[in-house]
């Protein structure tokens, strides 16, 4: 492997760490700052949901800052494709009736 593509490698890397951190901060903010978006969801959909798409922010945003945990699981479970799709499941979730 060649400098060029280590470096490319490192630029990819950022900027899915960048875009982890913005879905993270985006989702988190949106749930902070407007949680009556929520209070039309019923309240079966909205624990099963909820739940699913919190876990996939604390991901994001563990995944976004830097931390790569030593275990294999929590590894899988923050890094960013696991992370991306428990939002995505948790946010159908709450919309799908």
């Amino acid at each position: 492997m060649n400098a060029a593509d280590q470096s490319g490698n490192a630029r990819l890397s950022q900027a899915v760490r960048f875009i982890s951190f913005a879905i993270g901060l985006v989702a988190s903010l949106m749930l902070m700052l407007f949680p009556f978006l929520l209070h039309d969801i019923s309240g079966h959909r909205l624990h099963s949901g909820l739940p699913i798409v919190m876990l996939g922010v604390a991901g994001t945003l563990i995944h976004g800052i830097g931390y790569v945990p030593d275990n294999k699981f929590l590894r899988f479970l923050f890094g960013p494709a696991c992370s991306w799709m428990l939002i995505l499941i948790g946010g159908l979730l709450l919309t799908i009736p």
